[in-house]
């Protein structure tokens, strides 16, 4: 079998090697059924589903929860000499649906996402097929999605149990224990799982908190802050509103070229920025969350989180996005207090939401058109997720409830973070229930205060060839502030 693996390592991707988790993950799924890897931005998930798939019979399921990142994946296979994948979406044609359809058979990678496999049209096709891996990208979704935000998440057990999948991955960058636990029973359905998992922590970035008392403060900052630090970077705002303002005031007040993305933008308008900015034609990307899932851009040097993130999940996965070339890379959060009621605003309209439905469903046994007059997006798929999964609108009504104070609770662990006064890379890796073993010579703000004594500035990565790793680091974050 490890000959088998090496040799299409060699063949199909141009490799010699893995890097880790990958072979132990490829390993478990090719001689087991269930199997949930919880391996660090950067270190190639990707391969841990695509390689086995050459050594299966059947088709791969890749199920996916953004579009860019299904045809980004699909984009990375047709790279290695791949033709028969496909990516399955509303981006597709009405024309092109149908054609894919009709051929589905032909091929060996279908990336989807959950709402397009519970459309019956679609999940009929499937079922005709013989599906020999079935895969859940950002398996985190599963359980920090879901009853709240695209329902469809907590339904995927039925659809591997409706198709007789017998081996099914789930792969994400992070995972609390709970987190896990709420994987291993939405989506394996409380069966026994193989868990690969290797650390969060990622030595090469380092951590920084600015706190700060008004936006024009923040807005300052940046201003000078990315006038002087070498990008590529990458800033993460909560709202689209926010995306387009600090796009525009850094166009108007630097030489930088930036863009912003958000969810509002067409498909073909999110494509072609992603491309600009995977093609280093943008200085810096402003992006909500709906950037950056699967995006393999390795030179990334910062991620500054213009607003404090709703958890240290989210954290962990939006600054992993930074260097992935094993480089020195800067985590930042401008932080004033009044950020954290943008999420509080979100969880009292989650609330009256699931209040409104409750007083609405009556409505409903009498006239169903209701259904589409007056319930709002979120509130459709509950009432279908009501009518299929045989939930009462209570049991419902206690989840979003239950959903809400979890959000509550992990804002305020990520205000923790913000706020101590320790090691914040320890802070990250308790929160994931690891313990460091060595003290990082280059680590965030709290371990090196007298670093905020240098200006702002970052030599270039090809000025710096001349250096080891670690003292290029050095370098690097002594010319920091």
């Amino acid at each position: 079998m490890n000959e088998e693996i090496q040799q299409v390592l060699k063949q199909r991707f141009g490799f010699s090697s893995f890097k880790k988790g990958q072979e132990e993950t490829i390993t478990k799924i090719l001689t087991r059924n269930n199997v949930l890897s919880i391996l660090p931005t950067g270190t190639g998930k990707s391969l841990c589903y695509q390689l086995p798939s050459y050594l299966l019979s059947g088709v791969t399921i890749v199920v996916s929860p953004l579009l860019s990142l299904i045809e980004d994946q699909v984009r990375q296979l047709q790279r290695t000499g791949e033709k028969q994948a496909v990516a399955f979406g509303s981006q597709l044609t009405y024309q092109e649906k149908q054609w894919v359809l009709a051929h589905i058979a032909a091929y060996k990678f279908i990336f989807i996402t959950p709402e397009s496999l519970f459309q019956e049209e679609i999940l009929q096709r499937i079922r005709q097929l013989d599906v020999g891996l079935f895969v859940v990208d950002e398996a985190h979704c599963v359980s920090t999605w879901g009853i709240d935000f695209r329902p469809d998440y907590e339904r995927l057990a039925s659809i591997i149990q409706h198709l007789g999948v017998k081996k099914v991955l789930a792969l994400t960058a992070t995972a609390t224990e709970v987190v896990k636990e709420d994987i291993r029973q939405k989506l394996f359905l409380g069966q026994e799982i193989d868990l690969v998992q290797k650390t969060v922590n990622r030595v090469n970035i380092f951590y920084h908190v600015e706190k700060l008392s008004t936006v024009e403060e923040k807005l300052s900052w940046l201003q000078s802050f990315c006038s002087k630090y070498s990008g590529p970077g990458l800033i993460y705002c909560n709202t689209r509103r926010d995306t387009e303002e600090v796009s525009l005031y850094l166009s108007g007040n630097t030489t930088l070229k930036t863009a912003y993305y958000h969810g509002g933008l067409t498909s073909m308008e999110r494509s072609a920025i992603q491309q600009q900015f995977l093609a280093d034609e943008l200085d810096v990307l402003i992006a909500t969350s709906a950037f950056g899932m699967g995006i393999d851009k390795p030179n990334i040097r910062y991620v500054i989180h213009y607003q404090l993130p709703d958890s240290l999940e989210a954290f962990i996965q939006e600054s992993g996005r930074g260097g992935r070339d094993g480089l020195q890379t800067l985590s930042v959060v401008l932080y004033m207090a009044q950020d954290q009621k943008v999420h509080q605003y979100f969880q009292k309209e989650l609330l009256k939401e699931i209040n409104d439905f409750t007083h609405l469903v009556p409505l409903t046994q009498n006239n169903d058109s209701i259904v589409l007059d007056h319930f709002s997006e979120l509130q459709k798929k509950w009432y279908d997720f009501s009518k299929s999964e045989n939930h009462s609108i209570e049991n419902l009504q206690e989840k979003i409830k239950k959903r809400v104070e979890e959000k509550a609770e992990k804002l305020a662990r990520m205000e923790d973070y913000l706020d101590t006064d320790g090691c914040r890379r320890e802070k990250i890796l308790s929160y994931f229930s690891e313990t460091s073993t060595v003290q990082q010579e280059i680590c965030c703000d709290n371990c090196h205060r007298e670093i905020s004594d240098f200006p702002i500035g970052l030599m270039s990565p090809d000025s710096n060839k001349k250096y080891s790793k670690l003292e290029k680091s050095k370098e690097i974050l002594k010319n920091l502030f």
